[in-house]
């Protein structure tokens, strides 16, 4: 099968077992209400990576060495650790604003659009 006609395909099947009886909701007035934006001041706060060391612990029964261990392991490995978070967050932050860069071209585009079809739809 290609991949083309897999949905149509998962459609007509879903369609035959619901006319068997299969399916005891009937969803066909479901739909996914659209998020909420999320505003850029806050995608520059997640961006920016800080893990909180002291959350790090074991729920295990007998954690608290386990704990202790991971402590340990995170000192030693502190500077590793510290040149990662380092590179995620300036990654995140350069796609951020390469993210950012593209969504103010479009909007440009969209104004542009806009106004040559209001030049050519006006007959003055």
């Amino acid at each position: 099968m290609r991949p083309e006609d897999a949905l149509p395909a998962a459609r007509e099947a879903a369609a035959a077992a619901r006319a068997r009886g299969e399916y005891a909701q009937d969803l066909s007035g479901f739909a996914i209400a659209p998020t909420d934006r999320v505003s850029i001041e806050q995608l520059m706060e997640w961006a920016v990576i800080e893990p909180d060391e002291s959350k790090m612990r074991s729920t295990r029964r007998f954690g608290a060495p386990i704990t202790l261990l991971k402590r340990l392991l995170l000192r030693g490995l502190q500077q590793h650790f510290n040149e990662l978070t380092m590179l995620q967050a300036r990654y995140n932050l350069h796609l951020l604003v390469r993210q950012t860069e593209l969504e103010d071209r479009v909007i440009a585009l969209e104004r542009e659009n806009a106004a040559l079809r209001a030049a050519a739809d006006d007959p003055a």
